[in-house]
């Protein structure tokens, strides 16, 4: 029966305990704060039966030194002739180019077979007594180790590497390398070790501030020119290209290994006047550069487009004027670059940290520890995501009021979730424990769109161990028989990933690591042949409408870029120029380039 007129039918605040439906609903949010209880006392429990205790070694360094200066200081130099001395260890760097530099000097002054590398990409005489290699390849024991960057133990991304090796490593010396604000970071890692000695270094040649900005026309050879994204470096090689043609190079994190190393190569002897580069040039590459101009110092940096902090800018002017091969150096800024404003007082701030005069703004991050399988407790694949989740709980425990803090274990666990569909039809008998672990832990880009070659090539493996068929075009691409610099940039990333698998996975589609390094060799090949031209073809660009010199990274000039019937100087325009500067500016993770 309808209320009266007016009235409104009372509301029911309680459940009707004769009614079917409330009944069970009742019953499911009763099961399910049930479950949630357990799951809290299950994570509990075994969270207080894990004994929270961090990793310990069995055999602590008997002496631990640390290296600490600004940059061209001769802290790697130093630590280098200590290794050629010992005659056996490790010398670890964040980049491959880091460690080929120091294989090639080290196999300069030592007899044939005493130096080895191994870089993932690049294997040679990997058991030799001397290894030099990427810190991701870096053995857990030896004589004696020597950890180049150690400041990268603060990275986000790539940390992890340099904790477990201070922490865990079973060397008998260790010659840590840094700036010096990272030693308290560093010191607690190694607090186990017989002896602890820090040696300080100072800067071996003068480094110099231009006080105005430099014109394209008037740079100078033995010039290091820097940009934080592949277009803008294109832009500006082709600015300088225009005064100074087949004279001026690029370099960034997107070539191939091959092909850098021949274009430091061509500028170390002269074939080349001007290098333009992203910051990967900042970490340790050594090269004959008078003079670093900044053509831009604002970076993309994963989440949001920043000015460089001092540090950063102070590696990369630190390149100019390198002991021993110019003399004194010199920094300042590009000008007359469209769409790039780089600011010279924060240049000013970052040679005043490479010269050692303030100290820099260096995050103050805890190293993180990752887990190994072994620390897992799993019993098969299925397990692993809430496996980690658990050891996450675990080592927030372990850490509290430590020198350490667990890693970020999320990427891992969304690698398994991934894999796991894969395994509920003819591929879960090949889908172990084991072997899951070993493909969410190869070192393939999981950012999008890198995410899907992952777990194609994943796929692969799968398919491979279960006698089903794959295609070789799936995990390695052909070289492409046309197209441009990209294009084989492209086909060269795919190689260096298909190598990452058929090392963990060998004879997947029939292939191994040589036929992949043969495809990336072709790809370096034809991108050397096309660098040229790309260089001299490029630029800042104009407005697809009206023809204005514009940035590299957008299409239209901000009026043109305004809805109509708006003014360039309202929102309109405002925010057509950022959704444009967005696009094609997103760079590779720090430090990779």
């Amino acid at each position: 029966m309808r209320p009266p007129t007016g009235q409104r039918a009372p509301l029911r605040t309680t459940a009707d305990p004769t009614d079917p439906i409330d009944t069970a609903r009742d019953e499911a949010r009763e099961a399910a704060r049930t479950a949630a209880r357990e799951e809290r006392r299950a994570q509990q429990a075994w969270v207080e039966g894990a004994a929270p205790e961090l990793p310990v070694r069995t055999a602590p360094p008997q002496h631990v030194v640390f290296h600490l200066g600004p940059t061209n200081s001769g802290k790697t130099y130093e630590s280098l002739q200590a290794l050629a001395a010992t005659g056996s260890g490790v010398y670890a760097a964040p980049l491959r180019q880091l460690a080929q530099e120091a294989y090639l000097k080290l196999a300069a002054q030592l007899p044939p077979g005493a130096v080895g590398l191994s870089t993932g990409e690049e294997e040679v005489d990997p058991f030799a007594p001397i290894v030099c290699c990427t810190v991701e390849k870096a053995p857990m024991r030896g004589e004696l180790l020597v950890l180049d960057e150690s400041h990268w133990v603060a990275d986000p991304d790539r940390g992890h590497h340099w904790a477990k090796l201070l922490l865990t490593g079973e060397y008998r010396e260790m010659h840590v390398i840094s700036a010096a604000e990272a030693h308290p970071t560093l010191s607690p890692l190694v607090a186990d070790a017989g002896r602890v000695d820090v040696v300080h270094h100072r800067r071996l040649s003068r480094l110099d501030v231009l006080a105005a900005p430099v014109r394209a026309r008037s740079v100078r050879p033995q010039t290091l020119v820097v940009a934080f994204s592949r277009k803008a470096v294109y832009a500006v090689a082709a600015e300088l290209d225009r005064h100074r043609p087949g004279k001026v190079g690029v370099l960034y994190g997107a070539l191939p290994p091959a092909t850098r190393r021949e274009v430091i190569d061509r500028f170390s002897t002269g074939e080349l006047d001007v290098l333009v580069t992203t910051d990967v040039i900042g970490h340790g590459i050594n090269v004959p550069a008078g003079t670093v101009l900044f053509a831009e110092t604002m970076k993309y940096d994963g989440t949001r487009m920043r000015p460089l902090r001092s540090w950063e800018a102070a590696q990369i002017a630190g390149r100019a004027g390198r002991y021993g091969l110019t003399g004194h150096g010199t920094a300042g800024v590009l000008a007359g670059v469209a769409g790039l404003s780089p600011s010279l007082a924060l240049v000013s701030v970052g040679a005043e940290v490479a010269r050692g005069d303030r100290p820099s703004d260096l995050p103050d991050r805890l190293p993180r520890l990752r887990p190994e399988l072994e620390d897992l407790g799993a019993v098969e694949a299925a397990e692993l995501p809430e496996a980690l989740v658990r050891w996450q709980a675990w080592a927030r425990t372990a850490t509290r009021g430590q020198a350490v803090t667990p890693d970020d274990v999320g990427e891992l666990v969304l690698r398994v979730q991934a894999l796991l569909p894969l395994l509920r039809g003819p591929l879960g008998a090949v889908g172990d424990l084991q072997t899951v672990w070993r493909l969410v832990s190869l070192p393939i880009d999981y950012d999008p769109p890198r995410r899907t070659r992952w777990l194609v090539l994943a796929r692969a493996a799968l398919q491979h161990a279960a006698g089903l068929p794959v295609r070789p075009e799936l995990v390695l691409p052909d070289v492409p028989v046309d197209g441009g610099v990209e294009d084989f940039e492209q086909a060269a990333a795919a190689a260096r990933d298909a190598q990452a698998l058929l090392r963990q996975f060998p004879g997947v589609a029939d292939l191994d690591g040589d036929d992949a390094a043969w495809v990336e060799e072709e790809c370096a090949e034809a991108i050397s042949e096309l660098l040229p031209d790309a260089i001299a073809l490029s630029g800042s660009g104009s407005c697809s409408s009206c023809g204005t010199a514009v940035a590299p990274w957008v299409s239209t000039c901000r009026p043109c870029s305004a809805p109509r019937g708006r003014g360039p100087g309202r929102d309109g325009g405002r925010r057509g120029a950022r959704s444009g500067s967005r696009q094609g500016r997103r760079p590779t993770r720090s430090g990779r380039g």
